[in-house]
């Protein structure tokens, strides 16, 4: 992809995920973590994959809801790092999640650390009280 190119794919990228209007309660802010695994996936993910899965747009499961999590998580983490880097495809045939979430200059171990990340945070976020009301 041209360097020209990349800032309108990533615009149309987050203009697909927009979850059209709606943010996150006031005050809500996502998890730090010391393990630097950790910190490194919430940089990736907090750049990439926060468009989507913060607030569950375009079909993404947010880190919000654990239930939607649960059989994803259950697969293992493994398994988890195949889609983000794949992308997962609709019956259309068409990407509801491109390869490496729209973002072409992550690595693999850049995208399991995001990974890591929304699976700890999921889990985190499940265990705390309701934040911003």
């Amino acid at each position: 992809m041209s360097r020209d190119a990349a800032p309108l794919v990533a615009a149309l990228l987050l203009a697909g995920c927009s979850p059209g209007g709606s943010e996150p309660p006031a005050g809500f802010e996502m998890p730090r973590f010391a393990d630097p695994v950790l910190a490194e996936g919430r940089s990736v993910w907090m750049g990439t994959c926060r468009a989507c899965h913060l607030m569950g747009a375009a079909g993404a499961p947010a880190v919000t809801d654990f239930e939607n999590w649960q059989p994803r998580i259950a697969k293992g983490i493994r398994a988890l790092f195949k889609s983000p880097i794949h992308g997962i495809k609709g019956d259309d045939g068409e990407y509801k999640m491109p390869p490496r979430g729209g973002n072409d200059r992550l690595t693999d171990r850049q995208i399991e650390a995001a990974v890591e990340y929304m699976v700890a945070s999921v889990e985190y976020l499940h265990q705390q009280p309701r934040q911003g009301g």
